[in-house]
């Protein structure tokens, strides 16, 4: 394992996560309060949308139908997304500490 794939396994996740939580947490920010759900929500929105776009394909539908399986696609990417995020951190910290132990 090499320096290079820290910094892609783990440094720059990390830190294109944490950006995108700080601009979800300042979007959220400007009514005065969080919504806990809107939060997570928003927050896992990049992480799980691409999966859910693969898996409902929508076909044979109408209109109606088109959008709202798209709708779904999206609510549930979301939700997906925002379980995905601790697990891309405990890689991250387990890639990381496994290039500090090899070396």
């Amino acid at each position: 394992m090499t320096i290079m794939d820290v910094i892609k396994k783990a440094l720059l996740p990390l830190a294109a996560m944490a950006f995108w939580l700080w601009m979800v947490k300042t979007i959220m920010g400007v009514t005065g309060n969080t919504d806990l759900f809107m939060f997570l929500f928003l927050a896992g929105l990049p992480f799980g949308i691409h999966k859910m776009c693969i898996i409902l394909i929508p076909r044979g539908y109408d209109v109606g139908g088109t959008v709202g399986m798209i709708a779904l696609s999206v609510i549930v990417g979301g939700l997906l997304g925002s379980l995905m995020i601790p697990y891309y951190i405990v890689r991250a910290i387990y890639v990381t500490i496994r290039y500090i132990v090899k070396r």
